[in-house]
């Protein structure tokens, strides 16, 4: 399976429609607190929605990742009235699937005014295959009535089939696709922003998912010689000549960094290291067949690094998309990784339609929108944000006319 898009509006900061489409490298940057990360997770909360394991309304938590306390939350201005709009286009083995629905809020005052209820209830729902479109009768009941179907119980973005539920000419064709939903949601692999500290010291034995975030990666690395030799080498290659291993000791190891004669255990390393050792690890799994994944979510995965390391992620993630199997989803404030992208593409390492990118960008008025931009076949670009990156250019023109300045000041000798 593969997310071919997703849509929204309404949505956090995004008053407006905004529709991704999903490319093998999707990149996403700008500014802090303009709704990168928020945009970047809905498809794992669009999944969920319609996944098998969504057993009442609208979800706000997937595992141990929360979108709010409320629906409310998701609403851009969080109105207790308001209503918020989602879509998502899916492909598996030639059949696909598309979705767009409205998610209406509800404020029941009448059985308790002190201590109002809040629930939701999909308001429009409309299908492509099977054709099926549901319109809400507004009501303050739970069980939402639809115009000419009566009463149709929800669970997530679908209805409730099940047996005795009627519909059943809806079951064959939607039933099936939230088990595919689910089984795409468990094929998840998302790094968060800040990735745990590492331990000092590692079990030997069962190996936990790599999380959101990332404490599984040593632990795999500990069952995989032949992970860790990639990973060993990347960072050998990379990260200024220091090498990966594991040191065993009974029923425990040590995850070290050696460079010549030095060897660090991990957990005392720098956080530029053990920040970017999780990303490292989900991405070579996933290229070696260790590890399988239909989506790859990645967050600042530059976290702590040097500026020289930047680019070499890149490389990273393009190879992953380039295989064809995962989709990787990426949020970032690196210039250097972005610039990789456009490098390989203008060398003709990469089909620019490989890998789509987008700039948000948080308006005045207090909401944000979302711009693509295209990468030509040389690298260059079709549109670029003003100012956007421009930070060094303007500190150095900044610079010289101190320094102007001071040597002008300067009596002669």
């Amino acid at each position: 399976m593969k997310i071919l898009e997703f849509r929204c509006k309404n949505y956090k900061a995004f008053r407006e429609e905004t529709h991704i489409a999903v490319r093998p490298l999707t990149l996403f940057f700008g500014k802090n607190n303009s709704g990168k990360s928020a945009l970047m997770r809905l498809p794992r909360l669009l999944l969920r929605a319609l996944s098998t394991r969504e057993r009442s309304g609208f979800p706000v938590r997937v595992d141990e990742l929360s979108y709010g306390e409320s629906f409310r939350e998701l609403i851009h201005g969080s109105s207790v009235s308001g209503a918020a709009s989602f879509g998502i286009g899916l492909e598996d083995q030639g059949e696909t699937f598309d979705l767009a629905a409205t998610v209406q809020n509800i404020q029941n005052l009448s059985s308790a005014p002190n201590q109002p209820r809040e629930f939701n209830v999909v308001s429009h729902l409309r299908l492509s295959d099977p054709p099926v479109y549901l319109e809400w009768q507004p009501s303050a009941s739970t069980v939402a009535r639809y115009i000419g179907h009566g009463e149709i119980p929800f669970r997530g973005l679908l209805p409730d089939l099940r047996a005795g539920q009627g519909h059943a000419e809806w079951q064959s064709a939607i039933e099936p696709w939230r088990e595919r939903a689910q089984a795409a949601e468990e094929a998840i692999s998302h790094l968060g922003p800040v990735r745990i500290d590492v331990p000092r010291i590692f079990e030997s034995g069962a190996v936990p998912p790599l999380g959101l975030g990332g404490g599984g990666a040593v632990a795999l690395l500990g069952v995989d010689a032949a992970l860790l030799e990639q990973v060993s080498a990347w960072f050998q290659k990379h990260m200024d000549g220091w090498s990966i291993s594991l040191d065993y000791a009974g029923g425990a190891f040590r995850c070290f960094i050696r460079r010549g004669g030095i060897s660090v255990n991990l957990a005392d390393a720098g956080h530029g290291i053990q920040q970017v050792l999780p990303v490292v690890v989900q991405q070579l799994a996933h290229q070696t067949g260790s590890q399988s994944s239909l989506l790859d979510l990645v967050e600042q995965p530059e976290l702590h690094l040097h500026a020289a390391a930047h680019a070499p992620l890149g490389d990273l993630f393009l190879a992953t998309a380039t295989q064809g199997t995962t989709q990787v989803l990426v949020e970032t404030h690196s210039e250097n990784l972005l610039l990789r992208v456009r490098r390989r593409i203008a060398e003709g390492a990469v089909d620019p339609a490989l890998v789509a990118l987008y700039f948000v960008l948080e308006q005045p008025d207090g909401y944000s929108t979302v711009h693509p931009i295209e990468i030509l076949p040389d690298g260059s670009v079709g549109w670029w944000p003003q100012g956007v990156f421009s930070e060094g250019y303007e500190e150095l023109k900044a610079l010289n006319r101190a320094a102007r300045t001071t040597r002008s000041a300067t009596p002669p000798a």
